[in-house]
């Protein structure tokens, strides 16, 4: 396994996109930012914090997976996959729910590889949920 997986779209994507929803300073020009894009994403931040409350202390994850996985739910992701952040976090299909037939490495059987977060980081970046072929 190589254990210098790049980041660097990661750290981009997460600064532009998860972090402000977590800020309450800059909040509303977030929003907007979101709007003027058209991203295929709407988060909330009330939803967010309020399942970031949730996972806060969960030391399965870091940081900014926690911040991830709260942004993810406060999108709908969950929602609108009829599923609970638990059955997803152990499904082989996690990237695409509703597909059965995909198989994967559940997430936390990824995570509990050598460099397992750095991994997981770099799927969910393209996470097709969240993905759109312009980038964002």
């Amino acid at each position: 396994m190589d254990n210098n997986i790049n980041l660097t779209e990661w750290q981009i994507w997460f600064t532009k996109f998860v972090t402000p929803l977590f800020e309450v300073e800059g909040r509303e020009g977030y929003f907007e930012y979101l709007k003027k894009k058209q991203t295929p994403f709407y988060p909330r931040y009330w939803v967010a914090e309020k399942f970031y409350e949730t996972i806060k202390n969960d030391n399965r994850f870091d940081e900014e997976l926690k911040m991830f996985f709260s942004f993810l739910y406060s999108c709908g992701f969950f929602m609108e996959n009829v599923i609970t952040f638990d059955e997803w976090i152990k499904m082989k299909n996690w990237v695409n729910p509703s597909n059965s037939s995909l198989t994967d490495e559940t997430i936390l059987e990824i995570i509990e590889k050598p460099n397992g977060v750095a991994t997981l980081k770099s799927k969910l970046r393209w996470f097709p949920f969240l993905h759109r072929s312009d980038g964002y």
